[in-house]
């Protein structure tokens, strides 16, 4: 189907209710395959007690028994429910309950038992919502002479998968990539057809294919995307813009080229220019660009190929290439000599790009970045990087998008928290540093980690220490409302700088485009006095609706299903690249039999985890490869302590290991502890020993 059940819920949420014509526009439903799709679905979920029709309109009926969510099972067969609200608590399935989900679908799950003091709820899975996997990578083999099967890499999958329509000679050596045909229900197994031969294991070619299938990007772009970017329009003449090409621009970066700055010297400070390519004529809503586009979200790098968001055609079109015109969306701040921001206006302009820096910024661009970084922007940046004309872009579009009262894809960070926070301070502290206290509830600020990470990088040069401190950050998540931004010390970011890799950054100019041509800039009518909807001096001045009621509704039901979709592929794009980054360290580790130094960064009862130095990987020194004593756990420390030696580990010791085995493709590292490896420490006179 070219909709899931995820996005048609979706659009029932809450007591919204819909006509079939509606849901089909909203989910751009066409063909009459998937008009007959769309109407199956809703029997199904009519029967199942999910939805009622009332007088032509569907509507989502309410339960407290059923809960949305997705699958998390473990390599052992355990499967658990993550609901959608974070306040829930998460469902354990029961037996025989997952039906024919998969680690990582969205589903509905019918509650069986409710939560007790030692237990969690318990439930069955009711309905597949939305699949994680259509596709999956794993190793080719013949078990006892029958039809080839295909084991997942991924051992949450559980169970082998039937290959139809392969009777040749298998290879088992060799990795392959199977499209699922049918998917496992109680006894019988999953049956796919074969997509592609990879490769031989620990190939690096296999690497990036797996993490592709793994998180559903391509490389390639389908031949209707590619022929409607090759028959985009040709430029057309601009009455309405406004010209800044007398302005002289330079771009941040070439590969694409998708910002520019421009620097004016004034009679008290600076006129600050930031412009980026206009896509709202070229990606127009609804067509096959802007679907492909909505599904990929982002464009990144995977070990040095481009992974882009548009065709290469449409890029070429809108990047800023030196000495051509283009269509843009320009910002124009006006700083006093300090570089603190007076006033900024928007518009859509005209602008000739020009050369991209080479080296460090100019000696008057560098002035103003520096100072615009003492601000408090950019903070985990170094001194004079371009990412604070970035950052600040970012942050005004959202203030102003917040002061028109506007919905909009918000982007969000919760400030560090957890256990995590709490096990990096006490190895900060064991390592010299002066940080705060390790005890909850803790509160860090921004300026701490630019302490740690920016100004004062001597004393966090161990690379153990930097990595997991950058690991404490919670990800940016996509909202329809400004919410604080920790990292960017922002109450108020949308994204807005990368339009040629950010799909969201398309919806900002959208947006800007309604504003731009129905924007209502006076309470009614007749009121005399207006506003200015593209500057800073309508901050505070707006107590009325900006755009039309219907399109303010529009928004207001798409950016919801938009955001958690936002949100969901730029985790999956960032964790693509640790995954790669992760292979090749491992590989490193493979087949090393000399000691590795390395730090204790973490205690629990299980065992403890060692940060090694040198390729920065942490793994796992299990407490029942410890014969040398029956350990306890500490849980204050925390610490393992021996009852008979009482000797200790704790977080910020040093030790001496050695690699035990390594999970490849889980990236899970087992570490054994060297004999003398830390020195016995006697524990005080009396000290009590807890668990």
């Amino acid at each position: 189907m070219q909709f899931s059940v995820h996005e048609l819920l979706g659009l029932l949420a809450g007591e919204r209710s819909a006509a079939p014509k509606i849901l089909q526009q909203k989910l751009n439903v066409v063909q009459p395959q998937a008009l007959e799709q769309l109407q199956l679905v809703l029997d199904i979920l009519e029967k199942l007690g999910l939805l009622e029709k009332l007088q032509g309109r569907y509507r989502r009926i309410a339960d407290e028994e059923v809960v949305s969510g997705r699958v998390r099972c473990s390599s052992k067969g355990f499967c658990f429910v993550t609901p959608d609200l974070p306040e829930s608590e998460e469902v354990f399935i029961i037996e025989g309950g997952l039906k024919n989900a998969w680690n990582g679908d969205r589903v509905l799950v019918r509650l069986m038992k409710k939560a007790s003091r030692r237990r969690k709820p318990e439930g069955e899975v009711l309905l597949v919502t939305e699949r994680a996997n259509l596709s999956v990578v794993g190793r080719l083999a013949s078990i006892d002479g029958d039809a080839p099967q295909v084991v997942p890499l991924d051992d949450r999958l559980g169970g082998t998968i039937e290959l139809v329509g392969e009777n040749g000679a298998v290879d088992t050596e060799q990795i392959v990539e199977v499209v699922i045909t049918r998917y496992p229900l109680g006894s019988r197994p999953a049956k796919s057809r074969l997509l592609r031969i990879l490769g031989n294991a620990n190939d690096p070619q296999v690497d990036i294919d797996l993490v592709c299938n793994r998180y559903r990007l391509n490389f390639e772009f389908p031949d209707a995307v590619r022929e409607a970017a090759s028959t985009l329009p040709a430029e057309l003449a601009e009455t309405d813009r406004e010209d800044l090409t007398s302005l002289d621009l330079h771009v941040l970066g070439s590969d694409p080229a998708q910002m520019a700055v421009s620097l004016v010297p004034q009679a008290e400070g600076w006129e600050l220019g930031l412009h980026i390519p206009d896509l709202t004529y070229l990606v127009s809503v609804g067509s096959v660009l802007d679907i492909e586009g909505r599904e990929r979200a982002f464009g990144t790098r995977l070990r040095g190929r481009l992974l882009q968001l548009w065709p290469p055609e449409l890029i070429e079109r809108a990047c800023l290439k030196p000495g051509t015109v283009r269509r843009s969306w320009s910002v124009l701040v006006q700083l006093d000599a300090a570089a603190q921001v007076r006033t900024y206006r928007w518009n859509a302009t005209l602008v000739r790009a020009g050369t991209p820096f080479e080296g460090p910024l100019p000696e008057s661009y560098a002035q103003v970045a520096e100072a615009l970084t003492r601000q408090g922007i950019a903070l985990l940046s170094e001194p004079g990087d371009p990412r604070v004309f970035v950052e600040l872009l970012e942050s005004l579009m959202g203030q102003h998008l917040a002061h028109l009262h506007l919905p909009a894809p918000f982007l969000a960070q919760q400030p560090p928290q957890g256990s995590e926070v709490l096990d990096w301070l006490r190895l900060a502290r064991s390592c010299g540093l002066n940080v705060p206290d390790a005890e909850p509830p803790v509160e860090l600020q921004a300026s701490q980690y630019h302490d740690w990470l920016v100004a004062q990088p001597t004393r966090t040069d161990n690379p153990a220490l930097r990595e997991l401190l950058k690991a404490t950050l919670e990800p940016s998540e996509f909202g329809t409302a400004p919410a604080l931004h920790f990292s960017r010390n922002s109450g108020a970011v949308v994204p807005f700088a990368a339009p040629l890799e950010s799909y969201a950054d398309l919806v900002v100019q959208r947006i800007l485009a309604q504003v731009s041509e129905d924007g209502r800039d006076r309470k009614t009518p007749r009121s005399k006095v207006n506003v200015d909807l593209k500057a800073s001096s309508a901050h505070g001045l707006i107590d009325w609706p900006v755009l039309k009621p219907k399109q303010q509704k529009d928004w207001e039901e798409l950016l919801p299903a938009l955001a958690n979709h936002l949100s969901t592929r730029a985790r999956q794009v960032v964790q693509a690249g640790k995954d790669l980054e992760g292979f090749e360290k491992i590989s490193q580790l493979n087949g090393h039999t000399e000691p590795l130094h390395g730090l204790i960064t973490g205690v629990q009862s299980y065992g403890f985890f060692v940060a090694v130095e040198e390729p920065f990987v942490e793994g796992l020194v299990h407490v029942s490869g410890l014969k040398d004593d029956w350990y306890t756990y500490q849980a204050r420390e925390p610490a393992l302590v021996g009852r008979r030696s009482r000797r200790r580990f704790q977080i910020g010791d040093s030790v001496k290991v050695q690699v035990k085995s390594i999970d490849y493709y889980r990236q899970q590292v087992d570490l054994m502890v060297l004999p003398g490896e830390p020195e016995a420490v006697e524990e005080p006179e009396g000290e009590a020993v807890t668990s």
